[in-house]
Protein backbone atom coordinates (compact mmCIF):
# COMPACT_ATOMS: atom_id res chain seq x y z
CA UNK A 1 0.00 0.00 0.00
CA UNK A 2 1.55 3.43 -1.07
CA UNK A 3 -0.12 5.81 1.45
CA UNK A 4 -2.60 5.74 4.13
CA UNK A 5 -6.08 5.39 3.27
CA UNK A 6 -9.21 7.13 4.62
CA UNK A 7 -12.86 6.63 4.72
CA UNK A 8 -15.82 9.67 4.64
CA UNK A 9 -19.25 8.00 5.33
CA UNK A 10 -21.53 10.94 5.03
CA UNK A 11 -24.86 9.58 6.89
CA UNK A 12 -26.85 12.83 6.70
CA UNK A 13 -30.31 10.94 5.34
CA UNK A 14 -33.75 11.12 6.67
CA UNK A 15 -34.89 8.38 5.06
CA UNK A 16 -38.59 9.47 3.70
CA UNK A 17 -38.44 6.51 0.32
CA UNK A 18 -38.28 4.04 3.85
CA UNK A 19 -40.36 6.04 6.14
CA UNK A 20 -40.26 6.10 9.99
CA UNK A 21 -36.53 6.54 11.64
CA UNK A 22 -33.73 7.70 9.40
CA UNK A 23 -32.46 4.53 7.78
CA UNK A 24 -29.13 4.68 8.69
CA UNK A 25 -29.89 4.90 12.26
CA UNK A 26 -32.53 1.36 11.53
CA UNK A 27 -31.15 -1.81 13.28
CA UNK A 28 -30.23 -4.53 11.46
CA UNK A 29 -28.47 -7.57 12.82
CA UNK A 30 -28.78 -6.16 16.22
CA UNK A 31 -26.61 -3.17 15.41
CA UNK A 32 -28.08 0.04 13.61
CA UNK A 33 -27.19 0.06 9.70
CA UNK A 34 -24.55 2.57 10.23
CA UNK A 35 -22.61 0.67 12.77
CA UNK A 36 -22.94 -2.27 10.46
CA UNK A 37 -21.24 0.06 7.48
CA UNK A 38 -18.52 1.88 9.57
CA UNK A 39 -17.38 -1.59 10.82
CA UNK A 40 -16.85 -3.09 7.27
CA UNK A 41 -14.12 -0.68 7.19
CA UNK A 42 -12.85 0.28 10.34
CA UNK A 43 -11.96 -3.83 10.45
CA UNK A 44 -10.48 -3.62 6.87
CA UNK A 45 -6.51 -4.56 7.62
CA UNK A 46 -5.82 -1.35 4.70
CA UNK A 47 -8.33 1.00 6.08
CA UNK A 48 -7.09 4.03 8.08
CA UNK A 49 -8.67 7.00 9.46
CA UNK A 50 -12.83 6.80 8.96
CA UNK A 51 -14.81 10.02 9.26
CA UNK A 52 -18.74 9.58 9.76
CA UNK A 53 -20.97 13.10 8.73
CA UNK A 54 -24.01 13.27 10.62
CA UNK A 55 -26.82 16.62 10.69
CA UNK A 56 -25.76 18.25 14.23
CA UNK A 57 -29.05 17.45 16.29
CA UNK A 58 -27.61 13.72 15.46
CA UNK A 59 -23.40 14.20 16.62
CA UNK A 60 -23.61 13.14 20.10
CA UNK A 61 -25.71 10.73 19.84
CA UNK A 62 -23.81 9.05 16.36
CA UNK A 63 -20.50 9.27 18.90
CA UNK A 64 -22.52 7.39 21.55
CA UNK A 65 -23.58 4.56 19.18
CA UNK A 66 -20.83 3.86 17.35
CA UNK A 67 -18.55 3.84 21.01
CA UNK A 68 -21.17 1.72 22.49
CA UNK A 69 -20.36 -0.98 19.81
CA UNK A 70 -17.00 -0.73 20.30
CA UNK A 71 -16.58 0.79 16.40
CA UNK A 72 -13.90 3.59 16.22
CA UNK A 73 -14.67 6.69 13.84
CA UNK A 74 -14.46 10.52 13.86
CA UNK A 75 -17.68 12.13 14.33
CA UNK A 76 -18.54 15.46 12.44
CA UNK A 77 -21.43 17.80 11.55
CA UNK A 78 -21.76 17.53 7.70
CA UNK A 79 -23.78 20.12 5.54
CA UNK A 80 -26.86 20.21 3.47
CA UNK A 81 -26.18 17.75 0.91
CA UNK A 82 -24.29 14.26 0.79
CA UNK A 83 -21.97 16.62 -1.50
CA UNK A 84 -21.04 19.34 1.35
CA UNK A 85 -21.62 16.32 3.63
CA UNK A 86 -18.54 14.51 1.84
CA UNK A 87 -16.46 17.38 1.92
CA UNK A 88 -16.75 18.40 5.72
CA UNK A 89 -15.30 14.70 6.22
CA UNK A 90 -12.77 15.48 3.98
CA UNK A 91 -11.70 18.24 5.44
CA UNK A 92 -11.58 15.91 8.89
CA UNK A 93 -9.01 13.59 7.78
CA UNK A 94 -6.01 13.77 9.06
CA UNK A 95 -3.19 15.29 6.60
CA UNK A 96 -1.25 11.90 6.40
CA UNK A 97 -4.49 10.24 4.46
CA UNK A 98 -3.31 9.76 0.86
CA UNK A 99 -6.47 8.13 -0.34
CA UNK A 100 -9.56 8.41 0.46
CA UNK A 101 -12.91 6.50 0.00
CA UNK A 102 -16.39 7.71 -0.14
CA UNK A 103 -19.18 5.50 0.72
CA UNK A 104 -22.65 5.21 1.32
CA UNK A 105 -23.86 4.80 5.26
CA UNK A 106 -26.71 2.72 3.95
CA UNK A 107 -24.47 0.02 2.56
CA UNK A 108 -23.43 -2.24 4.99
CA UNK A 109 -22.91 -5.32 2.75
CA UNK A 110 -19.72 -4.24 1.33
CA UNK A 111 -17.45 -7.26 1.43
CA UNK A 112 -13.23 -6.78 2.31
CA UNK A 113 -12.71 -8.24 -1.07
CA UNK A 114 -14.23 -4.77 -2.89
CA UNK A 115 -12.73 -2.59 -0.37
CA UNK A 116 -9.45 -4.04 -1.21
CA UNK A 117 -10.15 -4.09 -5.16
CA UNK A 118 -10.85 -0.69 -4.90
CA UNK A 119 -8.20 0.80 -2.86
CA UNK A 120 -5.75 -0.88 -4.80
CA UNK A 121 -7.46 0.40 -8.15
CA UNK A 122 -7.36 3.93 -6.42
CA UNK A 123 -3.61 3.55 -6.27
CA UNK A 124 -2.86 2.34 -9.63
CA UNK A 125 -4.61 4.94 -11.45
CA UNK A 126 -5.44 7.79 -9.51
CA UNK A 127 -9.33 7.83 -8.93
CA UNK A 128 -11.73 4.19 -9.40
CA UNK A 129 -15.22 3.48 -8.24
CA UNK A 130 -17.76 0.19 -7.63
CA UNK A 131 -20.33 -0.78 -10.41
CA UNK A 132 -22.10 -3.62 -11.44
CA UNK A 133 -22.89 -4.00 -15.06
CA UNK A 134 -26.78 -3.84 -15.98
CA UNK A 135 -28.43 -6.86 -16.26
CA UNK A 136 -31.94 -6.27 -16.80
CA UNK A 137 -33.30 -4.67 -20.27
CA UNK A 138 -33.75 -1.14 -20.84
CA UNK A 139 -36.59 0.63 -21.88
CA UNK A 140 -37.68 4.45 -21.93
CA UNK A 141 -41.76 5.19 -21.49
CA UNK A 142 -43.24 8.23 -22.27
CA UNK A 143 -46.88 8.90 -21.07
CA UNK A 144 -47.27 5.53 -19.25
CA UNK A 145 -45.98 3.99 -22.85
CA UNK A 146 -43.46 2.20 -23.67
CA UNK A 147 -40.70 3.65 -26.16
CA UNK A 148 -37.73 2.62 -27.41
CA UNK A 149 -35.39 0.30 -25.72
CA UNK A 150 -32.04 0.97 -24.78
CA UNK A 151 -28.50 -0.82 -25.45
CA UNK A 152 -26.72 -2.03 -22.06
CA UNK A 153 -23.52 -3.26 -23.23
CA UNK A 154 -21.24 -0.84 -21.41
CA UNK A 155 -23.82 0.23 -19.28
CA UNK A 156 -23.48 0.18 -15.32
CA UNK A 157 -24.90 0.71 -12.25
CA UNK A 158 -23.07 2.65 -9.51
CA UNK A 159 -22.05 1.58 -6.30
CA UNK A 160 -19.75 2.37 -3.57
CA UNK A 161 -17.18 3.09 -2.78
CA UNK A 162 -15.96 4.96 -4.83
CA UNK A 163 -12.48 6.64 -4.53
CA UNK A 164 -9.39 8.82 -5.64
CA UNK A 165 -5.85 10.15 -4.14
CA UNK A 166 -6.93 13.13 -1.75
CA UNK A 167 -5.44 16.05 -3.48
CA UNK A 168 -8.03 14.87 -6.63
CA UNK A 169 -10.94 14.47 -4.81
CA UNK A 170 -10.36 17.60 -2.83
CA UNK A 171 -10.00 19.76 -6.65
CA UNK A 172 -13.12 18.08 -7.61
CA UNK A 173 -15.31 19.00 -4.89
CA UNK A 174 -14.47 22.40 -5.48
CA UNK A 175 -15.17 21.88 -9.18
CA UNK A 176 -19.04 21.67 -9.55
CA UNK A 177 -22.16 20.05 -8.68
CA UNK A 178 -22.80 15.96 -9.32
CA UNK A 179 -24.53 13.07 -7.53
CA UNK A 180 -21.34 11.31 -6.83
CA UNK A 181 -17.79 11.20 -6.53
CA UNK A 182 -17.62 9.68 -10.12
CA UNK A 183 -19.90 12.72 -11.85
CA UNK A 184 -17.28 15.41 -10.14
CA UNK A 185 -14.18 13.00 -11.42
CA UNK A 186 -15.91 13.77 -14.66
CA UNK A 187 -16.48 17.26 -14.79
CA UNK A 188 -12.99 17.61 -13.48
CA UNK A 189 -11.81 15.41 -16.53
CA UNK A 190 -10.18 12.99 -14.30
CA UNK A 191 -10.81 9.57 -15.87
CA UNK A 192 -12.10 6.83 -13.11
CA UNK A 193 -11.52 3.12 -13.09
CA UNK A 194 -14.28 0.77 -13.52
CA UNK A 195 -13.92 -1.95 -10.29
CA UNK A 196 -16.75 -4.60 -10.82
CA UNK A 197 -19.22 -4.62 -7.64
CA UNK A 198 -21.50 -6.90 -5.28
CA UNK A 199 -24.98 -6.77 -6.56
CA UNK A 200 -25.68 -7.96 -2.71
CA UNK A 201 -23.74 -4.31 -2.30
CA UNK A 202 -27.27 -2.78 -1.89
CA UNK A 203 -27.58 0.50 -0.48
CA UNK A 204 -31.08 0.61 1.85
CA UNK A 205 -33.75 2.68 0.28
CA UNK A 206 -37.12 1.59 0.11
CA UNK A 207 -38.91 -0.73 2.31
CA UNK A 208 -38.19 -4.23 -0.25
CA UNK A 209 -34.56 -3.17 0.29
CA UNK A 210 -35.14 -3.16 3.75
CA UNK A 211 -36.58 -6.99 3.87
CA UNK A 212 -34.20 -8.12 1.44
CA UNK A 213 -31.19 -6.41 3.82
CA UNK A 214 -33.12 -8.33 6.52
CA UNK A 215 -33.57 -11.84 5.01
CA UNK A 216 -29.36 -11.84 3.43
CA UNK A 217 -28.06 -10.41 6.95
CA UNK A 218 -27.74 -13.64 8.45
CA UNK A 219 -26.22 -15.77 5.17
CA UNK A 220 -23.89 -12.54 5.25
CA UNK A 221 -22.66 -12.31 8.68
CA UNK A 222 -22.22 -16.51 8.30
CA UNK A 223 -20.14 -15.86 5.05
CA UNK A 224 -17.95 -13.25 6.62
CA UNK A 225 -17.36 -14.73 9.79
CA UNK A 226 -15.70 -17.87 7.40
CA UNK A 227 -13.74 -15.75 5.32
CA UNK A 228 -12.26 -14.39 8.76
CA UNK A 229 -11.71 -17.33 9.98
CA UNK A 230 -9.94 -18.58 6.81
CA UNK A 231 -7.81 -15.55 6.59
CA UNK A 232 -6.44 -15.73 10.51
CA UNK A 233 -5.55 -19.45 10.77
CA UNK A 234 -6.17 -20.65 14.56
CA UNK A 235 -9.25 -18.13 14.52
CA UNK A 236 -11.79 -20.21 16.44
CA UNK A 237 -15.19 -21.02 14.20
Amino acid sequence: MSGLVGVVIPAGGAGLRLGGAPKQFRLLGGQPVLVQTVRAFARHPQIGPVVVAVPSAAIEATRQMLADAGVEAHVVVGGATRQSSVACGLAALPEAVETVLVHDAVRPFVSADLISRVVVAVEETGAAAAAVPIADTLRSAHDGRFGTTIPRDGVWAMQTPQGARRDVLVSAYGADVATDEVGLLERLGVPVAVVEGDTRNLKVTTPSDWALAEALWPVWIAETTAEASKATPGTAS
